[in-house]
């Protein structure tokens, strides 16, 4: 098995867990990286917390009174060894309306100074309810801008923690692969594997930009046989 790259920088993983009424378990996640030295478990735990405190100001006011963020999980990722921290609770949604099916997301873009073909750094959050959706396929306008906003304030929130020994925290995308290449199965037929970095190479997210879309999440549905 390929062993992961470290990041070029010291980095946190950053893993919301939410339980869904009708469903499961769904989540995001993002990365931080920090400027000064490893945390102790104690004190991720404490950014545990302080994390889901900025989700409960921030976020819960944009999530259906279905979805339950249950826990955030925050482990070092700068060495393959770095230590852990957990919050967990419950903490529902206060959007209150018409809940729509969990596959349909709020889309927030992450601005980087980087220019690559392919898709950008994103997070797709829960979704909203269906009076914040314009048709079908789009949110009004001002849900638009409610998850703009409430995404910006979420990350500045983080930012703006001091937590133990980590320093200055910013809000990064990594990128783990570049290119691939091609693997022969037992058939014979070849396939296109995307290729690991030597380092995961991490982009400072510089700004957010929520679209109008009405984005899915496939993942978030269960099998639709046994």
């Amino acid at each position: 098995m390929t062993v992961v790259p470290l990041p070029d920088t010291p980095c946190l993983r950053v893993q919301l867990v939410y339980q869904f009424t009708n469903l499961g378990k769904g989540g995001n996640r993002f990365y931080l990286k920090y400027s000064g030295s490893a945390a102790s478990g104690t004190d991720l735990n404490t950014l545990a917390t302080d994390i889901s405190n900025a989700w409960s100001t921030d976020i819960k006011p944009l999530m259906d009174i279905d979805t339950v963020l249950k826990e955030v999980d925050v482990l070092d990722i700068a060495t393959d060894h770095g230590l852990s921290g957990f919050w967990t609770g419950s903490i529902t949604g206060t959007n209150t309306g018409t809940v729509i099916p969990i596959q349909a997301s709020g889309i927030v873009e992450y601005d980087i100074a980087r220019r690559y073909r392919g898709g950008k750094p994103r997070i797709y959050w829960p979704p909203g309810v269906q009076e914040n959706m314009q048709d079908q396929a789009h949110w009004t306008s001002g849900y638009q801008g409610d998850l703009q906003t409430g995404t910006a304030a979420f990350f500045a929130a983080i930012e703006a923690l001091s937590v133990g020994a980590l320093g200055t925290l910013g809000h990064v995308n990594l990128s783990y692969y570049k290119g691939f290449h091609n693997v022969t199965n037992s058939s014979g037929r070849e396939r296109a594997v995307p290729t690991y970095r030597a380092t995961a190479l991490h982009d400072d997210v510089g700004g957010y930009a929520a679209k109008l879309e009405i984005g899915s999440q496939k993942r978030r549905r269960t099998s639709v046989t046994p």
